[in-house]
């Protein structure tokens, strides 16, 4: 029996992304479309939760869907590998954390382990993604990080705020918002949201 999955982000262009990986394993996984507890909707085994640019606290986010009784088990599913990250994931209940840098077949049989009652853990790089048409803005040159800066930025978060919720340092934030930037030819913040909200950097669900 194959195993039921939903994809938990605000970006749509990130669900159609990992829509897209996982459809090769349509005989091993099915793919809700709506969001567990929408009407007609069935209950899903595992949900994959990326995190990538939350516009609320994650960490609560997590736990609140582990205590729905749609949701079989929560994975997070994310490009960064900070333990800290990780520790916070499974003290908000996750069953499983998930490297993007998985491929596909890597991914699946995640899901299918967690689905059995697994806890899964499977790293990979920090930063790394199999598709540059998993993120937003990843075909015009931005890397996961420089678009979840944005996309933040365009949230109204402070970078103190970004730091603390992608667990980076302020350095490194500022390191990413100067290169981005420098891309789409910004140099305030004001101009970066508005380049944001019309690039597909708005929260879109």
């Amino acid at each position: 029996m194959s195993v039921r999955v939903s994809v938990e982000n605000d970006f749509t262009v990130i669900i159609a992304g990992v829509h897209a990986l996982l459809s090769p394993f349509c005989d091993r996984v099915e793919v809700m479309v709506n969001r567990p507890g929408s009407p007609g909707n069935a209950p899903v085994d595992v949900v994959l939760f990326d995190t990538f640019a939350s516009p609320v606290d994650w960490q609560a986010r997590c736990s609140a869907m582990t205590l729905d009784p749609m949701i079989g088990a929560v994975a997070v599913y994310s490009a960064v590998t900070d333990p800290r990250a990780i520790d916070d994931a499974f003290a908000s209940g996750a069953t499983g954390y998930l490297s993007k840098s998985l491929s596909g077949e890597q991914l699946v049989g995640s899901v299918e382990r967690i689905a059995a009652g697994e806890r899964v853990r499977l790293l990979g790089h920090d930063g790394e993604h199999r598709s540059a048409g998993m993120w937003p803005t990843g075909d015009v040159g931005l890397t996961p990080r420089e678009s979840e800066m944005l996309a933040l930025i365009a949230q109204g978060k402070s970078n103190e705020e970004i730091a603390a919720v992608c667990y980076l340092s302020i350095n490194t934030v500022k390191t990413y918002i100067r290169e981005a930037y420098r891309k789409i030819g910004v140099t305030t913040r004001p101009q970066a949201v508005a380049w944001a909200m019309r690039s597909g950097l708005a929260v879109t669900r």
